[in-house]
């Protein structure tokens, strides 16, 4: 086992992977409206980041748990060291809100007023609809005296007011709250007389600014907003669970009151310690818990703002999406999969070819059965709805649901009685791991027999993730594939007893010794004087099992190549240990998402996709799936696309081994090195690689006059 300095600390690790995506809002050269969306994804992150992550730490340090991981620090010091980066980072992102992006917008017509700029037409405006849409909605709530903690909902944002009254010859003081319920606007719009401009106002600052209505004859002394994150990192003991789905309802309403892992104020002039004091009493949050924000709450709205209709200049011109699959009117995408495996790259060539397998599966009269592993699914998912109907057209369906696909549960949970209700056969996951598994299997009755279409993909079915995550998808009728892929679901909904596959590798039940196997093989040939090389695309490394596996490989000298896009807890580029091996991140337009692994082999090399990372959870605690790609124009894309990502030298950045991640040297004007931003690269590939498959080879397209 490697000492301490060996590794840096995960949740460090991902507090820089998130200052990377902050990077990119900062970036002055980026359109604002994109800049913006990514100031939100960051805010997005932080709150998930708290509510799991924090979230445990938090619980193991109340427990007294005085246990290192793998970097040498105790929860104690890594709750410190995370409060510490976070101070920064939230200083950093509203320095680029507040200083950089709001001036910028308001420039580009796009203006937060605040309530000292609106003028008396506008406040009348204002006031009506308070009146009509606010006032009879909110609740206000008193704050008995000496109550500790009231119940309030987490993520959302909350007015504490100090209401002063006059009862007899005596003034009362009294603090009051009022939760602002997600079903209420986040930004109101207000009619501008500056012509072309989005003019609106924060609902918080519109309750504050007629928040006396609720209190006539009285007198508001202070109001401040605040938010709570509370500990999401409660999950089923599916063990010992009599019933999942009941057991699962009961978890999500213990999330709603769990303890209070962050509070954040807003830190405004008129906000007095006395009401800082009333909220941390109310929340159950000490000084440790509470950050100071100095700005609105909740960056998360401008996702809103940065779809904004009307301002396409502000964001960056739509890259399309290839239709990779075309059919012809009297083909359907079994005749297309029955030619030859296909390979697709999202979002830069179309997710549709995969809907269109269970769209056409769920009405054709020769498909006989549908099973699909369902981990994240879309709001109003195509996918759902076709197995429905193939349910309800006599079709065998069977779907494994995982329920514990954290804060997807209630979703997951609706779906699967819809699915219930249909007739399909439902699965809730399986006792002991998550289900996380990428796979399809459809079973058709042709000529020859009994025909497996499959597909194996690095992504949720989820058709709306589809266009913003880069994702590989691989569609084959190879019968040695749909033999794996009926074993695996038997293994998963049957409790057969586990099987060594053909080709597939299932966690937690081989995969792992796959891949060492893979790596140790390289390592061995590079020992043997033999040129070895591995590339690995994952998004996350963590396991110290596969650190140690590739440090070795690296001391033997085989050349190590890690596109990581978040979470990396291996030191790159120490000598000795790890000088053979380079980690790089690729924060861009899309969210890095796709697992492609590469061994060379002596040349012949050997590659993978799977629903896996390098992570314990992947690899220990879940059922996941490594697919070796074996036909020879799929596995030359997928080196191809190991490459270019490599190449990268306009959005890579690269880690060294102090944990710093600085930008991958760009090309000056003078060298014959070409600029790659490898996703812009990939788009183009994608339209000119389906650009001739628009053209029918027997029509003719004649050139007109413009």
């Amino acid at each position: 086992m490697a000492t301490e300095p060996n590794y840096f600390n995960r949740e460090l690790s991902w507090l820089a992977f998130n200052e990377r995506v902050l990077a990119e809002a900062a970036r002055e050269m980026l359109p604002p409206l994109e800049r913006v969306k990514f100031l939100a994804i960051t805010a997005s992150n932080l709150d998930e980041f708290f509510m799991v992550r924090v979230g445990g730490l938090q619980y193991l340090k109340d427990a007294r748990r005085k246990v290192n991981d793998p970097a040498g620090l105790t929860p104690t010091q890594q709750l410190n060291e995370i409060r510490e980066r976070t101070l920064a980072f939230i200083k950093e992102q509203y320095r680029i809100l507040n200083q950089d992006l709001l001036p910028v917008l308001r420039r580009n017509g796009i203006r937060r007023l605040t309530p000292a700029e609106l003028n008396p037409s506008q406040r009348t405006h204002l006031h009506a609809y308070f009146n009509e849409n606010v006032f009879a909605v909110l609740s206000p709530i008193a704050v008995e005296p000496g109550e500790d903690r009231l119940q309030l909902p987490a993520l959302q944002i909350v007015l504490m007011s100090e209401v002063r009254s006059r009862i007899g010859e005596e003034d009362q003081v009294r603090h009051v709250v009022f939760t602002l319920p997600p079903n209420l606007p986040r930004h109101v719009v207000i009619p501008d007389a500056e012509g072309n401009t989005h003019a609106y106002i924060n609902i918080e600052d519109l309750v504050e600014i007629f928040i006396h209505d609720f209190f006539p004859q009285e007198q508001v002394t202070g109001t401040a907003r605040f938010r709570i994150s509370r500990n999401s990192d409660i999950t089923l003991d599916d063990e010992s669970a009599q019933d999942i789905a009941a057991e699962m309802e009961e978890i999500l309403e213990a999330r709603k009151t769990s303890n209070t892992i962050r509070l954040e104020i807003e830190d405004e002039p008129d906000v007095t310690q006395s009401l800082i004091k009333a909220i941390q009493q109310i929340c159950d949050a000490p000084p440790s818990l509470t950050y100071m924000i100095p700005g609105e709450l909740d960056l998360r709205a401008y996702f809103a703002i940065s779809s904004v209709p009307g301002f396409e200049d502000l964001k960056t011109e739509q890259w399309p999406t290839s239709e990779a699959v075309t059919l012809e009117p009297d083909e359907s995408i079994f005749d297309v999969i029955r030619k030859d495996d296909i390979l697709l790259y999202h979002p830069y060539e179309s997710f549709e070819p995969v809907v269109q397998l269970i769209e056409q599966a769920a009405t054709d009269a020769n498909v006989v059965a549908i099973k699909q592993i369902l981990y994240r699914t879309a709001k109003n998912s195509r996918i759902i709805s076709a197995l429905i109907k193939a349910a309800q057209a006599g079709k065998h369906v069977t779907a494994l649901v995982e329920l514990k696909a954290r804060f997807d549960e209630a979703r997951n949970l609706e779906r699967a009685e819809e699915l219930l209700a249909a007739g399909a056969q439902i699965i809730y996951g399986v006792r002991g791991l998550k289900t996380h598994a990428k796979i399809t299997l459809v079973v058709r009755r042709e000529p020859g027999g009994m025909a497996r279409y499959c597909h194996f993909g690095t992504g949720n079915y989820n058709e709306a993730t589809a266009k913003l995550y880069t994702d590989i998808s691989f569609l084959t009728r190879d019968p040695v594939y749909g033999a794996d892929a009926s074993a695996f679901f038997n293994t998963v909904t049957g409790r057969s007893r586990f099987v060594h596959f053909q080709k597939i590798s299932m966690a937690p039940f081989g995969l792992r010794e796959r891949l060492l196997e893979m790596i140790q093989s390289e390592t061995a040939r590079a020992a043997a004087g033999e040129e070895a090389e591995i590339m690995l695309k994952m998004n996350a490394l963590e396991d110290l099992q596969m650190m140690e596996a590739l440090y070795a490989a690296s001391q033997a000298g085989v050349k190590v190549q890690l596109n990581i896009r978040g979470i990396c807890c291996l030191k790159p580029g120490v000598k000795g240990l790890s000088e053979n091996i380079r980690v790089v991140s690729i924060i861009d337009r899309y969210l890095e998402h796709a697992r492609i692994y590469w061994f060379r082999q002596g040349g012949d090399p050997v590659v993978f996709i799977s629903s896996a990372d390098f992570m314990t959870r992947n690899l220990s605690k879940r059922v996941e799936l490594l697919t070796p790609i074996e036909d020879p124009a799929c596995k030359k894309r997928l080196q191809e696309i190991l490459l270019t990502h490599f190449s990268d030298n306009v959005q890579a950045r690269q880690l060294d081994k102090d944990g710093n991640y600085t930008p991958v040297p760009r090309p000056s004007a003078k060298s014959k090195t070409k600029a790659v931003r490898s996703q812009e690269f990939f788009a183009k590939q994608a339209v000119r690689r389906h650009r001739p498959r628009a053209q029918s080879p027997d029509l003719l397209v004649p050139h007109v006059p413009k």
